[in-house]
């Protein structure tokens, strides 16, 4: 009736689609803690979920900006497994210094970048192919340099950030607290300054009440990692690695002139190309970053299991997509946080560890994780169809 105040239904999908990242992390912890009788939440295994889930993580925190640019990289995992194989050739077979071998791991990721960079920027030719051919190739390279064979240990450098944790000083893991504590102090500070930063130009309006909400949430999630972590050995070194990756990208991407022209490009590549965006460059500078990003993850993955096999890194780029469209990431471009595709790569790994934990069979874990995948990218389908008639 006109001039009354209709009452709108709540908006059931709508509620527990933005909150979709809580749901699923409490559907599966209850689901695989009752399950596993009590295991799967307990401290040593959610801090092996961390450990385990840093290799996927970290390549997620880029996969989720290629994703963002309409492109896509099937060759992640397999790249992850030739810098592996290179480095541990390098080091066990030939002894090179493991600061050498970090030297030359880095100067072949930029030049793969390049490469990628290359035909899908300049060239044109679409990601899916492109990285589908490489795939293959990497695969080729890795089998022909290893002869089918398993090189290890890894030493040094490369074995410190695959394995091991913050020294602990006495018999506590009070590094892995006062790293914690000074996290949240500079957290906090930041955020401050940047809320008042933007009231003192008028750029926003006083919203102290949501920016300390926010605050106080984030603080108790560094809380309980930090009390979980600590509880076992405290912080690895894959773990730091993976947290400040991830902060650094997250500002990169959130207020940096590079990160403005990728959700650009994401929205409308012909739009970015009118506006002056020189999206062939962009999209170079992207691969080339990514690159770089999966090389890091290799040398973590390859420290933290010791030895580099043929196989090794089979699926991770599946894994990291998955993560990012479980996180919030549009696989049809322009929309994606590296936050959410970390930590939905987390809740992959979750997934895999607690279906490991209750021994369900390998055919199960790949038709699980593909419904999950489904599940994720009709979500976001039925998300943005509902969002277009809203409009």
């Amino acid at each position: 009736m006109s001039g009354e105040n209709i009452k709108k239904r709540p908006d059931l999908f709508g509620v527990i689609y933005k909150n979709s990242l809580v749901v699923e992390m409490l559907i599966i912890g209850v689901v695989f803690q009752v399950l596993s009788k009590g295991l799967f939440l307990g401290v040593q295994n959610l801090s092996n979920i961390l450990l385990q889930g840093a290799t996927c993580s970290i390549i997620a925190i880029t996969m989720c900006l290629v994703i963002i640019t309409c492109n896509a990289d099937l060759s992640a995992g397999r790249l992850l497994g030739m810098f592996g194989m290179i480095a541990a050739i390098l080091q066990v077979a030939w002894g090179a210094n493991p600061v050498l071998v970090l030297v030359i791991i880095y100067a072949l990721a930029i030049l793969i970048g390049l490469w990628h960079g290359f035909w899908v920027g300049y060239m044109r030719l679409p990601a899916f192919i492109v990285t589908l051919a490489t795939q293959l190739v990497f695969n080729g390279i890795t089998l022909l340099i290893s002869s089918g064979k398993t090189f290890g240990p890894m030493k040094g450098v490369i074995d410190t950030i695959g394995n091991k944790y913050l020294p602990q000083i006495g018999n506590t893991n009070n590094a892995s607290l006062i790293l914690a504590a000074a996290v949240a102090v500079i957290y906090v500070a930041l955020v401050t300054i940047k809320e008042m930063k933007n009231i003192k130009l008028g750029l926003t309006k006083p919203k102290w009440g949501k920016v300390i909400t926010k605050m106080i949430v984030t603080l108790i999630v560094i809380g309980v990692i930090t009390g979980v972590v600590c509880q076992y050995r405290g912080f690895s070194y894959s773990m730091l690695i993976l947290f400040v990756l991830t902060l650094l990208l997250a500002y990169v991407i959130n207020n940096t002139k590079f990160g403005r022209y990728i959700y650009a490009i994401g929205g409308n590549v012909e739009a970015a190309k009118l506006s002056g965006i020189n999206v062939p460059r962009e999209t170079l500078k992207l691969y080339v970053l990514h690159t770089i990003i999966v090389a890091t993850a290799s040398l973590v993955y390859v420290g933290r299991v010791g030895q580099a096999a043929p196989g090794a890194g089979q699926g991770y780029e599946f894994t990291a997509i998955t993560g990012c469209v479980v996180g919030g990431t549009a696989i049809t471009g322009g929309r994606g946080t590296v936050v959410g595709a970390v930590v939905g790569t987390m809740i992959m790994a979750a997934l895999d560890n607690g279906m490991s934990i209750l021994n369900l069979g390998v055919s199960l874990q790949y038709i699980v994780r593909g419904m999950v995948l489904l599940l994720a990218i009709a979500l976001d389908v039925v998300a943005n169809n509902r969002k277009t008639k809203t409009i």
